[in-house]
């Protein structure tokens, strides 16, 4: 794009705030898991780039989940202006609403409800995201899998994200102090800063013994660490959706199917388990299964149609079953 090097540099770019660029790094990682080409990446990549740096000298460098549809159209009629192809704005309205439509996709990573990009002209619709559910028997294959390679960490964040049905960022925030001794975390900040404890079970617990062993003594109060010695430190965010993409590949490894999965396909497989009596902890328990307003607190939603949300829709079997089809 000829006018690219007017709008981007290096300069601008270190001033954009912390919250664009971590977004913009969650979804170049979706791309990758998505296995989209490092080209398609690469792209996607310098256009929004290009238009944080925009918005550092023209919006007052204010979070992209914050603008308002006039903005973006301000940014476009100024490439057009500038002489910019269509083809090329086109190019670059695909990929900021891509990003922003992966950030509405995940309510809980992303306090984003409404795409601002959706309705801008010339914009072409992308089908929405498929959420993929994961039974009792696969999440138990990858866990036993970790387990029998000595993998303690891996196998505790899958069986503490499963069994609490706590959002990444949740199970992100626990601590390895006191872990032990409860059947609840520490106090965590939900979305909308909501303060809860996470709940877990014996077999987190387990694996928490065979971890702790195995990380050894250290000052670090995170549960989750990387490097080893004086290099082991807390493990950043974005570790935690690299094991989950890595999980991927152990499940293909044991069952010959891919599936995409991601952090938050462990929350919705552990509500709908849950709800449809499938979920390991329920014989732990002595229960059939939990309702709507059990799941409801689980998940700390506000209502239970928020919940309902998260289970598969089950209106065409119920149909079908009804008819004796």
């Amino acid at each position: 794009m000829a006018k690219r090097n007017t709008i981007y540099s290096d300069e601008l770019y270190a001033q954009v705030n912390r919250e664009n660029k971590d977004l913009l790094d969650d979804y170049i990682l979706e791309m990758k898991s998505r296995r989209k080409s490092e080209k398609t990446i690469y792209q996607y990549t310098a256009d929004i780039k290009m238009f944080y740096c925009w918005a550092v000298k023209n919006l007052g460098n204010k979070s992209i989940l914050k603008m308002k549809k006039r903005d973006f159209r301000r940014f476009f009629l100024e490439l057009q202006d500038s002489g910019t192809s269509a083809a090329r704005i086109n190019r670059v309205q695909c990929s900021l609403r891509n990003m922003l439509e992966f950030a509405t996709e995940d309510e809980d990573e992303y306090d984003y409800e409404i795409n601002a990009m959706r309705s801008i002209k010339g914009l072409q619709k992308e089908e929405v995201r498929e959420i993929f559910f994961l039974t009792d028997e696969q999440i138990r294959l990858i866990v036993d899998y970790l387990l029998e390679k000595g993998k303690y960490q891996k196998a505790l964040y899958l069986t503490l994200s499963y069994e609490s049905a706590g959002r990444r960022n949740e199970v992100y925030q626990v601590k390895k102090h006191g872990f032990l001794d409860n059947s609840k975390t520490n106090e965590v900040i939900g979305k909308r800063g909501k303060k809860f404890r996470l709940l877990y079970f014996s077999k987190s617990k387990e694996i928490a013994r065979l971890y702790f062993d195995q990380r050894g003594e250290d000052d670090i109060d995170s549960l989750w660490v990387v490097g080893k010695g004086e290099s082991k430190r807390p493990a950043t965010y974005e570790t935690l959706y690299n094991w989950t993409v890595s999980f991927r590949s152990i499940l293909e490894e044991l069952t010959g199917e891919y599936i995409a999965f991601n952090p938050h396909s462990f929350r919705h497989s552990a509500l709908t388990n849950y709800h449809d009596g499938n979920h390991y902890v329920l014989k732990e328990l002595g229960k059939d299964k939990f309702d709507l307003k059990v799941l409801k607190t689980l998940a700390n939603h506000t209502s239970v149609e928020t919940t309902e949300g998260y289970l598969p829709d089950r209106d065409q079997e119920i149909l079908e079953e009804a008819f004796g089809i």
